[in-house]
């Protein structure tokens, strides 16, 4: 009944979750600068007369929203579900539904991540009377940039079931449960969802290493000390830091992305500024790097009469599913969807702030295939040419409302 129910629902909004999904494309935001998109979350959960509260990252200059929906015997039990609002700085490709704000972009499917979550709260709102317990919903402002919203937002009290009521810094009720979120993921096919449990994505810190020279005239290499010749070589010994200092079972990966440095052909500068990433999923695996990239950056800088400066900062921990709730989550999207569209997923080196959410209480991240034959529905996460096949959003949002009411915790 419950599932006929939902299926229904989802249906029956399903152009709706299409268009919030197409208006969230066309007005992207920064991270932490998600007011507008907050602005059209509000305004849709007040017109279906829904409980929420807003102001959740504030102090950041976000507009984070917790809101939650009630089934029958709202007290009984709570599920969290949570999707990522902010946009990356990419200019998109020419589209009919292209961003209208220049050199943004939801390339990363946050737009699709909202949408699915407006179009499960609209569905629990309707089936209400199927179900049992609350259904505590989190739009979370900043995921793409450190220190991650979701790190904001748990100190704020936003996994407390009172949090929908109270608003940031006041809620003091009880946690949540367990808490569910999705991301779309291009090289599955829409229709389809993927679980891991366990370690599924690595921790993600953010590395700045200025390495400070004597700039001078280019012809007169001699009378300098060149930090392009330096970085040259910090990069080129960095490179053996994760295969001789950590454990080789231990997936590490050391890259150096962005390289900033002199202004003129025949001149050689002050300095060069490095920055890069390191992701690992263990802590003291972590530890260990970071201390030798610190030693082998500054002393390969001394060896050639430089300075290097090393600024590591810890980013998001590894997402870690919670092993009993992703084995009832990939059950009910089995019961949901059919044994052939649920899949395993391989291990991943990317990073997501969703693990501080699973510090706190129980937590699943699973991935929602979006891949289909349209233009972009197969091209890579933070990639201008990113677009999902739209089918996708109503199986993204009959599965997280169905997650929700059948409490998969249970």
């Amino acid at each position: 009944m419950l599932k006929s129910a939902l299926l229904s629902a989802v249906e029956a909004s399903r152009e709706q979750v299409v268009q919030h999904r197409r208006h969230l494309h066309r007005h992207p935001e920064p991270s932490f600068g998600e007011t507008q998109t907050g602005a059209y979350i509000a305004q849709t959960l007040k017109k279906w007369g829904v409980t929420f509260s807003e102001g959740w990252c504030q102090s950041h200059g976000a507009a984070g929203i917790v809101a939650k929906v009630e089934g029958q015997e709202p007290g009984t039990r709570s599920m969290a579900l949570r999707a990522d609002m902010d946009a990356l700085p990419i200019q998109e490709v020419d589209r009919p539904h292209a961003s209208t704000n220049p050199g943004w972009m939801h390339a990363c499917g946050h737009d699709a991540h909202t949408a699915c979550l407006l179009g499960a709260i609209e569905a629990l709102h309707a089936t209400r009377a199927h179900w049992q317990g609350t259904v505590h919903c989190i739009f979370q402002p900043g995921e793409e940039i450190l220190p991650g919203g979701a790190s904001i937002l748990v100190p704020e009290g936003a996994l407390r079931t009172d949090a929908p009521l109270t608003g940031p810094g006041k809620a003091s009720g009880s946690l949540v449960e367990g808490i569910v979120g999705q991301h779309v993921y291009p090289q599955l096919d829409a229709g389809t969802v993927g679980f891991r449990s366990g370690a599924y994505m690595a921790a993600a810190d953010e590395l700045r290493i200025r390495i400070v020279g004597k700039g001078g005239h280019a012809a007169l290499p001699h009378r300098a000390t060149d930090p392009i010749v330096v970085a040259a070589h910090v990069i080129s010994a960095l490179q053996t830091v994760v295969s001789r200092v950590c454990d080789p079972t231990e997936p590490s990966v050391l890259t150096f992305g962005k390289i900033r440095g002199g202004h003129a052909r025949n001149v050689i500068p002050d300095e060069v500024v490095l920055d890069g990433t390191l992701r690992t999923y263990d802590e003291p695996t972590a530890e260990s790097l970071r201390s030798a990239i610190k030693r082998i950056a500054e002393r390969t800088a001394e060896a050639h009469g430089a300075t290097a400066e090393v600024d590591l900062q810890i980013g998001y921990p590894p997402v870690i599913n919670d092993p009993t709730l992703t084995a009832a989550c990939r059950q009910r999207a089995v019961e949901l969807l059919g044994a052939s569209q649920v899949v395993e997923l391989p291990l991943r080196m990317t990073g997501e702030d969703f693990s501080f959410y699973q510090r706190e209480v129980p937590g699943c991240f699973y991935r929602l295939g979006t891949g289909g034959e349209g233009p972009g529905c197969r091209s890579g996460l933070h990639t201008a040419q990113f677009d999902i096949d739209e089918r996708a959003l109503s199986t993204g949002t009959a599965m997280m409302a169905y997650l929700a009411a059948t409490h998969a915790l249970t």
